[in-house]
């Protein structure tokens, strides 16, 4: 048995309009904080992997798509 995809997000792209979140049925997406004082380039990141069940949702919901799963 292969192991699971995980949702990837394309930095360059995310706009950070957050509908991935809102969709992923296990809450593993939110918007990453700030790398340093000033940055206003949000995306979206996967940040509890282990509970991710590999759906794909937020990748379909992406309006700009975004996501991809790997």
């Amino acid at each position: 048995m292969g192991e699971k995809k995980r949702p990837w997000v394309n930095r360059k792209t995310c706009g950070a309009c957050s509908v991935c979140a809102e969709n992923c049925p296990m809450g593993c997406l939110e918007m990453e904080p700030p790398r340093f004082h000033g940055d206003i380039s949000a995306v979206i990141r996967l940040a509890r992997p282990e509970d991710c069940i590999g759906c794909g949702i937020c990748g379909r919901v992406c309006p700009i798509a975004a996501i991809t799963m790997r």
